[in-house]
């Protein structure tokens, strides 16, 4: 029996949804790793069977790229999606590309070479393949871009207040947090582009420049400090090679969430947001397959991994600026708070209070993810390893401080 037209339309538009997350994931990845990498070319694997499912649905995948807006397959996508999206569209503006379009002809060979050109330096030229066209637009389409990709009903469920037990101020308080927290989103969705290409750069020695990241900071920080939990800020790893930067962002959240509980004030945030969003840029000059072992490091791979701390401090040296905090951070995120850890300064150091909120934040988003060598921890396992190891791992006040945020309300509890 046949799919009703209705429904079919749905599974369709959510397959083209997912195909160009991930493309836009597997261009972004292979700017940082080499074409060969396993994890790339798994990438492009799922990215051209993607690409092929779709076309098994219609006759095309087509993207269009109009004033910083896309339109996939003659639907453009709501302003929200669209921010998931900026450095895809950044370099495809760097190509001058305005379309790109996929045909049953499309080859994985093709699609390979297509994204290894894309993902490199805007001199290499773009390959002709067949399956794959691309180019500039020969005519507007202005009531195209007007259309949704996706038709998903809005969900009322979320926006029920209960049977008038609310004062209006109640509701207008509720409201407002969800606007923040809406736009606070979008921002760290910036935020994650800028860190992409911050790393890009500093991969391919490029000309570091800060402006974007601190620009995102700025606006972030004059509406983060509302009281609200940072568990409903914090990005979703969607695609385990994103962790770099959903890790990033979601590390700078918290953070800054600890920092402001404490009563820093605005201008002090900032600085704790470049510097937390830097706190592990050493990563950058350890060799990916170490970064990326399923298995147990031996006692040579984590010696070198160990040495992140340093470069990374190092590096930020050379950046002009940086608060000087963030070479502090760099140095310190992975010093216990009893004098452990590593780089072995020695047991009289003191790690400066916003690297031990950074290592608190470090811990948690991490032991939160699933990563090639463990499993996501649920948060109340999380909680309990915080409350162990205050006073040799972590900070005591601060642990306490931490775990009083988590107890805010969330979204869904208003």
């Amino acid at each position: 029996m046949p799919m009703p037209q209705k429904k079919q339309n749905a599974v369709l538009q959510k397959r083209i949804f997912n195909t160009l997350y991930l493309l836009r994931i597997c261009i972004t990845n292979t700017r940082l790793y080499s074409i060969e990498h396993s994890k790339t070319s798994e990438l492009i694997q799922k990215t051209y069977s993607s690409i092929k499912d779709v076309l098994k649905m219609t006759p095309e995948f087509s993207i269009l790229n109009i004033d910083e807006d896309l339109i996939v397959n003659q639907k453009a996508l709501r302003p929200e999606e669209t921010e998931h999206f900026k450095l895809f569209i950044t370099i495809l503006k760097q190509r001058g590309i305005e379309h790109i379009t996929f045909t049953a002809a499309v080859s994985f060979t093709g699609l390979a070479k297509f994204i290894a050109a894309l993902a490199a330096t805007e001199e290499t030229p773009l390959p002709k393949s067949p399956g794959i066209s691309y180019g500039t637009l020969a005519m507007k389409l202005a009531e195209n871009k007007k259309q949704d990709l996706s038709q998903a009903p809005k969900d009322v469920a979320a926006d029920r207040v209960g049977p008038g037990r609310r004062s209006n101020a109640e509701k207008e308080a509720t409201e407002q947090n969800r606007e923040i927290i809406s736009k606070l989103q979008t921002l760290s969705n910036h935020q994650l582009t800028m860190a992409q290409e911050l790393f890009f750069s500093i991969k391919h020695d490029k000309d570091v420049d800060l402006r974007g990241v601190q620009e995102s900071m700025g606006a972030f920080i004059n509406l983060f400090s509302r009281n609200l939990n940072p568990l409903s800020l914090l990005s979703s790893l969607k695609q385990g090679d994103e962790y770099t930067f959903t890790h990033v962002i979601n590390v700078c959240i918290l953070t800054l969430a600890q920092a402001e509980a404490l009563g820093f004030q605005e201008h002090h945030l900032y600085d704790i947001g470049i510097t937390a969003t830097l706190h592990d840029i050493g990563k950058i000059f350890i060799p990916d397959e170490i970064l990326n072992k399923p298995d147990k490091l031996d006692k040579e791979e984590r010696q070198t991994i160990e040495t992140h701390a340093v470069k990374g401090a190092g590096y930020i040296l050379s950046i002009p600026e940086v608060p000087k905090l963030s070479v502090l951070a760099a140095l310190e995120h992975h010093i216990r708070f009893d004098g452990g850890g590593y780089p072995n300064i020695g047991k009289n150091w003191k790690p400066h209070i916003v690297s031990q909120m950074i290592a608190i934040a470090d811990t948690f988003d991490a032991m939160r993810s699933t990563r090639p060598y463990s499993h996501a921890a649920s948060e109340d396992r999380i909680c309990e390893m915080l409350l162990r190891e205050k006073g040799t791992t972590f900070n005591p006040m601060l642990v306490e401080n931490f775990l009083n945020i988590l107890q805010r309300k969330r979204p869904r509890d208003f």
